[in-house]
């Protein structure tokens, strides 16, 4: 053994990089925020000694023919001894787990003035820290989302039964939780339903799993309303409340159920308007909400509700945020070091996602005009119709066209949140299947493009949708 001085501790990432690791638990901050995997540390003894076995073998060598074939097995051995060495604190599946979450699945909260520049806030870390001081149910469900992940893109069954039974102790800490009046309506506690929803999205299989990612969200919702306008007091009630909101206004338009009414009294909220990025734009999709549940409620489209239709279809094509690197007519595009930097990737996920569902409300608005216009006479509906069908052809071909674009650009970054990318072009892809104009070999790139979500992001509800998708074509186009 020869002494080697004193060198850093951190882990690999950080020693690569000559950034300096705060050694913190389970993996450190630098890799959480860098959307890296963290190594882990190596112990004092590891760092002060280094292993000179084949320096002494190869003088050895040099001495005679004799001493270097002996040498050989004794060079092996170094070799192989050198080879089993690992960092002191070993990395276990659950700290993998948890480094695959934060890497990969770790959504951020961006608000409209840029308080938290491009990397946007990171709401999720800091509950998990206070449950891990607490005991709190995160820390586990954070550990199966990441398990489960990892079971789809290793293949390896054993992860997602693990991954299941650590989802079996969550629901019952949240159950715990819930029934104490200091934890009921808690971070941990909102946060938790949330997480369990995604847990059932990353290990979707069946349509079971659809309705237990229903009943966790109806769970967030509620814990949302019962919360009341305090939530908007920190950054991170706000992060937890904009994400919740964001599951309701998928759920209802794809549903057709109007936004409950806490969703659209706290449009109105001052706090939550000075971080959002455009409460205009969800009090739009408020009214498409309405409008689809009343269809839903008559049965039928009256005239009232197409002139409703055809009156949204126009705003939403007018509309634009007012956040930087927009482009009313072009869809973002990703900046040269976005590739990677976990910062830069994330903004141009947000991006893309608020012009993703600008085009999909309008496809959805449409899909009312053109089924109002093809109920009435051709004479006095005609000139509608066209339009309406013109206009939602150009649309679907601008999503088919973007989303095979963004497929190609996630699965190629280098950061670990390209899975955040690749699961959120699902919902372009529900909404175009379920265009008035879609026609078979359309379905059959939708669920081509949903296969590839599953096989190159991990995303398994991507596989599930792809099933459904063929299924719905089969039956209605043969």
């Amino acid at each position: 053994m020869g002494f080697s001085g004193k060198p850093s501790k951190g882990c690999a990432p950080c020693r690569a990089k000559r950034t300096k690791c705060d050694l913190a638990l389970p993996f450190c901050t630098q890799c959480i925020r860098k959307g890296r995997e963290c190594s882990g540390y190596r112990n004092e003894q590891d760092l002060l000694f280094r292993n000179e076995t084949i320096h002494v073998v190869r003088r050895a060598k040099q001495k005679s023919e004799e001493a270097r074939e002996s040498s050989v097995p004794m060079e092996n051995a170094a070799v192989r001894s050198l080879q089993l060495q690992r960092p002191s604190r070993g990395v276990t599946v659950d700290d993998e787990a948890l480094a695959h979450f934060f890497a990969h699945y770790n959504e951020k909260f961006f608000s409209v003035d840029g308080h938290h520049h491009k990397g946007g806030l990171d709401y999720v870390l800091p509950v998990y820290q206070q449950d891990l001081v607490s005991g709190g149910p995160v820390p586990e469900i954070i550990k199966a989302i990441g398990l489960a992940a990892l079971g789809n893109l290793k293949g390896m069954p054993e992860l997602l039964t693990a991954a299941r039974a650590k989802q079996v102790t969550v629901l019952r800490q949240l159950n715990e939780q819930l029934q104490n009046r200091d934890t009921a309506l808690s971070d941990s506690s909102t946060m938790t339903c949330v997480l369990l929803g995604t847990f059932e999205i990353v290990s979707c299989d069946s349509i079971q799993s659809s309705q237990a990612i229903t009943s966790h969200l109806n769970g967030a919702a509620l814990l949302a309303d019962l919360r009341g306008a305090n939530q908007f007091q920190s950054d991170i009630g706000c992060g937890i409340y904009a994400r919740i909101r964001g599951f309701i206004l998928a759920h209802c338009l794809q549903r057709s159920d109007p936004l409950p009414p806490f969703v659209l009294n706290y449009l109105e909220n001052d706090e939550m308007a000075q971080r959002d990025f455009d409460p205009v734009f969800y009090k739009l999709l408020a009214r498409l909400c309405q409008l689809r549940s009343d269809h839903k409620t008559k049965g039928y489209i009256d005239d009232t509700m197409a002139q409703d239709a055809q009156v949204l279809m126009i705003e939403l094509e007018a509309w634009q945020p007012s956040v930087p690197d927009w482009t009313l007519d072009e869809k973002p595009m990703p900046q040269s070091s976005t590739s990677t930097n976990s910062n830069e990737f994330s903004h141009f996920i947000w991006l893309t996602t608020i012009w993703l569902f600008q085009r999909t409300a309008r496809i959805l608005a449409s899909n009312i005009v053109i089924e109002w216009s093809r109920s009435q006479s051709p004479l006095s509906s005609f000139s509608i119709l066209n339009n309406a069908e013109r206009d939602q052809k150009i649309l679907g071909e601008e999503l088919m066209e973007a989303i095979s674009y963004y497929l190609d650009r996630f699965r190629g970054v280098q950061t670990g949140t390209r899975t955040v990318g690749g699961s959120s072009l699902l919902w372009p892809l529900y909404v175009l299947s379920t265009a008035a104009t879609t026609g078979p070999e359309t379905m059959a790139w939708i669920a081509q493009a949903s296969e590839r979500v599953a096989g190159e992001f991990g995303v398994r509800q991507g596989k599930l949708m792809a099933d459904i998708v063929k299924m719905y074509a089969g039956s209605e186009y043969q």
